[in-house]
């Protein structure tokens, strides 16, 4: 006997919601298209933009191989590369990521991002000849060969604009929708002889029509008096 009381209760509670919901959808749209609209507005315009720019290369050492990671971005390289593009190395060391080929361990990623899509790729392509002229014999390799050269690219590499939009968007209805459904839960006025039986247990012996009935004439008073009026009109034709 419980159990069906629960289940009609959560029934009952569940409609509510959903009606809540579609009765406040416009605002829940509205709300979704603001906040879309509000992180497109903040990816394209306001946030500073990243450009990257990557070059990949083989290094074949001429003994036993060895990871060369950390002369890539070593103080030599970095110092050097910092000379003649009037940067600091601490700066520049931020700036590049290195990777090694897990499938391939002769072969390197050197990958820079910055605000400007032409100084990355000229960071990444200093870096390379800066290897090879200030390493290359030092490390007794056979050789340093680039299998891809760095490019300008001007797609920015972030903010992502379509990933902003959608979590924005859906941030928008989310949050509306929570505060509808907050809202509905927290209701606990009644508003109507089925919520009299329902939450109080108890049965109407009589309502009270709404005085603005009277007033617009759609009260039962009314509805009577336009009746008259009408069987008044007849018997007088």
């Amino acid at each position: 006997m419980n159990n069906d009381y629960l289940n009609d209760e959560m029934e009952i509670d569940l409609l509510e919601l959903l009606k809540a919901l579609l009765k406040n959808i416009k605002k829940i749209l509205i709300c979704t298209l603001v906040c879309g609209t509000a992180m497109f507005v903040l990816s394209a315009f306001i946030l500073p933009k990243s450009y990257n720019s990557s070059t990949d290369i083989t290094i074949v050492p001429a003994g036993q191989p060895m990871d060369y990671t950390s002369y890539l971005v070593g103080d030599k390289v970095l110092n050097d590369v910092g000379s003649k593009l009037r940067m600091d190395s601490a700066s520049l060391n931020e700036l590049i990521v290195v990777t090694r080929d897990s499938n391939n361990s002769y072969n390197y990623n050197i990958s820079v991002t910055t605000n400007d899509p032409e100084k990355s790729c000229n960071i990444a392509s200093k870096v390379v000849d800066s290897f090879k002229s200030q390493l290359g014999r030092e490390l007794n390799l056979n050789g340093v060969t680039t299998v891809n050269e760095a490019q300008v690219n001007t797609s920015p590499t972030s903010p992502n604009t379509k990933k902003n939009v959608m979590v924005g968007a859906l941030a928008g209805f989310v949050l509306s929708a929570g505060v509808i459904i907050l809202l509905t839960l927290m209701d606990d006025t009644i508003k109507s002889e089925d919520d009299i039986e329902k939450y109080l247990g108890l049965t109407t012996l009589a309502t009270i029509p709404d005085r603005k009935d009277f007033i617009t004439g759609k009260g039962p008073r009314n509805s009577r008096k336009s009746a008259k009026k009408k069987k008044s009109k007849r018997r007088k034709k």
